[in-house]
């Protein structure tokens, strides 16, 4: 009778598990996983509905403004972009590329414009992961291009839905913030992917990857110097590693783009605004500030970045990563220098801002150093399971035809209960924490009507602003602070420096918030 049953049992194993194999492949998973993301970016994408300018971008976007409302003519607003660069570049901050993309605004060429903050952010961020995997797992080690899609879904889900709260409207909804940081750090996803492509590509597509490359290099090198300093470590150890191992003959012509990134990096930390800035900030030395760096890191990637759905989605992340490591050569070497190389580079993203102003508490430079713990992690995950992998198989890979047959019932096993545990513990979850995901936050503002009461509070203020007056013009205080949309407010005090830079933007004598 024990027999019969364990018969049984296995039987209905075999046949559940033989269902699954069917039912999850890399092209239906790849669809999935686009689906859920997708779908996941709706209530972000609808709240940006709402969103309007606030702080720096009146005060860094106003001559851009001016421009387009004296001329309506783009080249004249895209060379006062590069008036304000350059003058903050001698008197204020080195970030040329940065400091240019926060002059123009897309409120520059009106307020409503402002909505596209959001749908570029999200855009740049999800195109340049994308292109970066595509890069490194399907041209570098061959990899099934569906697989490396589902890896990029599932990356790209932890970096938006699960970034700490604080981060998230700096990140996606305040432009001055979201282009100096999460625009250059796409930026620069997109210039590792490029010079990955260089090596593999051919022809003219060659030549297409160096020159985009030499452009976007220069460019993140001008950029936050959160971003390029972790682009300088990379494309160091690059050199370093090419060099050991005698690959310049194949990597000859990805030293002309590295060449020019570090002229742009140069140029950003040399520039003489960043000692101007240096003088009224308290920062650290640089060894207190590196050591400092290391500490934050591991305790903010402790308590608050690698949250339950951050470590299922990694768990998710190692069948996928098996398999793709099913036809690679590569042995993976030294996995232990690789995750202490990821610590170190994650580590290094927070050391400018503590070396700067001594802390890292503004939410722009928390997600975006959250932003670059994910990627890393996920990277790091794929290097130790194919290491894994490795060891397992003795080298032995499969071939290409013996994998076609998909994924192995316990890879569709371990995906299953990722996905059933992530939609249980995310229903236990919202429902005391409305807030916990990003989409449930934009959920939340969006049914209880913050969202459209701040908005149309706004609105209200904007009619103002372009009817003029004379005098101090006043407005009525915000009846509502939607968590990803509000960022700061004008205050009472008509010399306070948004209440100037709002003046300035607009062109009226002042403007200030009407007392409660």
């Amino acid at each position: 009778m024990k027999a019969d049953l364990e018969t049984k049992i296995n039987q209905m194993g075999e046949k559940w598990s033989g269902q699954l194999r069917k039912l999850i492949t890399p092209k239906t998973l790849a669809a999935f996983t686009t689906v859920i993301y997708v779908c996941s970016l709706i209530p972000l994408l609808w709240i940006a509905w709402y969103n309007y300018p606030s702080a720096d971008d009146y005060s860094i976007g106003s001559n851009c403004h001016q421009a387009w409302m004296a001329t309506h003519n783009v080249f004249a607003v895209i060379w006062q972009g590069v008036v304000r660069a350059a003058d903050d570049w001698v008197n204020w901050m080195g970030y040329f590329t940065s400091n240019f993309l926060m002059a123009v605004p897309p409120s520059t060429f009106g307020e409503r414009w402002y909505v596209l903050t959001t749908w570029i952010m999200l855009g740049m961020l999800s195109f340049s992961v994308m292109y970066l995997f595509h890069a490194i797992f399907v041209k570098a080690f061959k990899a099934d291009r569906l697989i490396s899609h589902s890896v990029a879904m599932l990356v790209l889900f932890a970096s938006v839905q699960c970034m700490c709260p604080v981060g998230r409207c700096e990140a996606f909804y305040w432009y001055s913030g979201a282009a100096n940081y999460i625009f250059v750090h796409s930026m620069s996803l997109f210039f590792f992917g490029l010079l990955v492509s260089s090596v593999y590509d051919t022809g003219k597509k060659r030549v297409w990857d160096l020159s985009a490359a030499c452009v976007l290099g220069f460019l993140t090198g001008g950029g936050n110097q959160m971003s390029a300093l972790n682009a300088a470590i990379i494309l160091l150890m690059a050199v370093v590693l090419i060099s050991v191992c005698k690959k310049w003959n194949v990597c000859r012509a990805l030293g002309i783009p590295i060449a020019i990134f570090y002229v742009g990096f140069l140029l950003n930390v040399a520039a003489p605004g960043n000692w101007v800035r240096a003088e009224g900030a308290n920062g650290m030395n640089p060894i207190k500030a590196v050591l400092v760096s290391f500490y934050d890191c591991l305790d903010r990637a402790m308590s608050e970045w690698t949250t339950w759905p951050v470590i299922l989605i990694m768990i998710a992340l190692i069948p996928l990563f098996w398999h793709m490591a099913e036809k690679v050569s590569f042995r993976f070497p030294c996995p232990l220098i690789v995750l202490l190389f990821g610590y170190c580079l994650t580590s290094a993203m927070i050391t400018p801002p503590v070396f700067a102003v001594g802390n890292m508490e503004a939410g722009r430079l928390q997600a975006l150093t959250y932003l670059m713990y994910i990627l890393i992690l996920s990277l790091c995950v794929g290097y130790v399971t194919g290491w894994v992998r490795q060891k397992w198989t003795g080298g032995q890979n499969k071939t290409a035809a013996e994998s076609l047959s998909g994924f192995s019932a316990e890879s569709c096993w371990c995906l299953v209960g990722c996905i059933v545990f992530l939609v249980l513990g995310s229903v236990l979850t919202v429902i005391p924490e409305p807030h916990y995901y990003t989409f449930s936050s934009a959920c939340t503002d969006l049914l209880n009507g913050s969202a459209a009461t701040y908005g149309d509070a706004l609105k209200e203020r904007m009619e103002i602003y372009r009817s003029g007056g004379e005098g101090i013009i006043e407005v009525e205080p915000l009846p509502a602070q939607p968590v990803l949309l509000y960022f700061s407010d004008i205050k009472e005090d008509p010399e306070d420096w948004e209440n100037k830079g709002l003046s300035r933007y607009y062109g009226f004598e002042g403007v200030v918030v009407r007392k409660k």
